[in-house]
């Protein structure tokens, strides 16, 4: 686990394991993708920001069932790290699996919630540059020792959360017919119960 603080808001970063991966792997695509109506129901892309044909919404039970045991103990690390109490109750107020190619790309945008994440699942071998497929976070404009942006290049099984409404942006991968495959989530954390 990383803290990386190159501005106001910490972001986090860590990796899940070979096996998660294969498990959200197979969800994805022997589950929404092989299902062409389920596809349809789920499909995103039109009410999400990226510049991305195939954006499509993970299906509650295997939220709730599978992916919430992945996410949730990342979220309570990085809220730890931060000074901040350990939630027992977390709520992904929304969940989508993008299917990025070629040329598209996700523009300068934030999320709602409290705690954004997203997780790498495929990522291009070969690119044009480092910056091709990668994700750049934005606090602030550039000042004299404050560098208001960093960028990360994920690899495959990367994990980063990130205040909500930190602003970020995907670049797009050229000259590469390769998948990059990501879950994207908002999370709000419910207060606990009172004793």
């Amino acid at each position: 686990m990383e803290i990386l603080k190159p501005f106001g808001p910490p972001l986090y970063k860590n990796n899940i394991t070979i096996n998660e991966i294969d498990k959200i792997n197979n969800y994805i695509d022997d589950v929404l993708i092989i299902d062409k109506k389920k596809k349809k129901e789920l499909d995103a892309s039109n009410s999400l920001v990226g510049k991305v044909r195939e954006e499509i919404f993970i299906e509650k039970e295997f939220l709730e069932k599978d992916l919430l045991k992945i996410i949730g103990p990342h979220i309570n690390k990085y809220l730890i790290s931060c000074n901040y109490k350990f939630h027992e109750l977390i709520n992904i107020d929304s969940c989508w699996v993008v299917r990025q190619y070629e040329s598209e790309y996700n523009p300068v945008h934030s999320h709602n919630g409290d705690v954004s994440g997203v997780l790498y699942l495929k990522f291009p071998q070969k690119r044009e540059s480092e910056k091709d497929g990668s994700i750049s976070f934005i606090n602030s404009p550039n000042f004299f020792l404050n560098r208001g942006y960093i960028t990360l290049v994920p690899e495959v099984g990367s994990i980063f959360l990130f205040p909500s409404y930190v602003l970020h942006t995907v670049y797009p991968i050229r000259k590469n017919k390769e998948e990059r495959r990501c879950i994207a989530f908002n999370a709000s954390l419910k207060p606990s119960p009172q004793i």
